[in-house]
């Protein structure tokens, strides 16, 4: 996997959610249901810790985010709409009939979540994403703008087969399926348009901001290694003035060698924090 792609195990995920609760109870969600700037790279802090050897970085937190948001988005929806139902024993979407199915994929046909497949988070993700669906899956606010970067490639691609029946949908049959799931397509229909609408729009502002974004942090890179005040080009000096010994310097320097998001995450702390993720580190 390269820097900006990377799969994450079932572990990671159920960490990550448990560290978006603890961003939800700490007042980091702003009133439009998006997180506030700086919390992507909180996020990434929590996972290095928890996950010493993990590679996660804060765009790899913002690009999960919005996955696990579209999966249980979409699967709310679902159960909005008749001829779903929550299976509590199988933790999955339940879904009537075939012919509800293929309606709902007619107005839905970007897919996110495939009725029948276990979905243990639902209720949890429910606590964090749930009271969005008030101002549109699409909206974007002035805290979202500041913090988008530009979109990785999905963590998991949905597969063709995905689109089929899946083997583990479960039916009711003999429960009637006719006009009422050509209602809910119809009724789906205009907010997956507007939808489709918003993303492109989203992601023209979003490439947009993030070049201007790239370009100011590359000259001003480019300004303080000239006038040599970039403090990151001096690792050893500045473990040094932390009190750290020359072994000690060695063996960090080449941990951020090895790892350029953890020597990242150095100097995003302040001094006073970064003698204790040093001796983790070390540990």
């Amino acid at each position: 996997m390269t820097m900006d792609k990377r799969m994450w195990t079932d572990e990671e995920t159920e960490a990550f959610v448990g560290f978006m609760e603890e961003c939800v109870v700490d007042g980091l969600k702003a009133d439009c249901g998006q997180f506030r700037p700086g919390t992507f790279e909180k996020l990434a802090l929590k996972m290095l810790e928890a996950f010493p050897t993990c590679t996660v970085t804060a765009k790899h937190c913002k690009n999960k985010h919005k996955r696990l948001k579209e999966k249980y988005q979409y699967a709310s929806e679902m159960l909005a709409c008749s001829g779903f139902g929550w299976n509590s024993e199988k933790q999955c979407v339940d879904v009537d009939s075939r012919n509800v199915l293929d309606a709902w994929m007619k107005a839905h046909p970007t897919k996110f979540y495939t009725p029948g497949k276990p979905f243990p988070l639902f209720h949890r993700l429910e606590g964090i994403f749930g009271k969005d669906r008030a101002t549109g899956a699409g909206a974007v606010s002035g805290f979202d703008a500041q913090e988008q970067v530009q979109e990785e490639e999905e963590d998991h691609c949905p597969s063709l087969d995905d689109f089929g029946m899946s083997a583990n949908v479960s039916f009711h049959e003999g429960q009637g399926a006719g006009s009422h799931s050509d209602a809910c397509a119809a009724s789906g229909r205009h907010s997956g348009k507007k939808r489709k609408q918003n993303d492109i729009l989203e992601r023209m502002v979003e490439q947009v901001q993030f070049s201007t974004a790239e370009q100011g942090r590359n000259a001003q890179v480019l300004a303080d290694a000239i006038s040599g005040v970039n403090e990151k080009f001096m690792v050893g000096e500045k473990l040094e003035q932390l009190g750290f010994d020359n072994d000690e310097v060695v063996q960090v320097a080449v941990k951020f060698a090895n790892n350029a998001q953890m020597e990242k995450v150095f100097w995003g702390l302040k001094d006073s924090q970064k003698s204790g993720y040093v001796r983790s580190i070390l540990n």
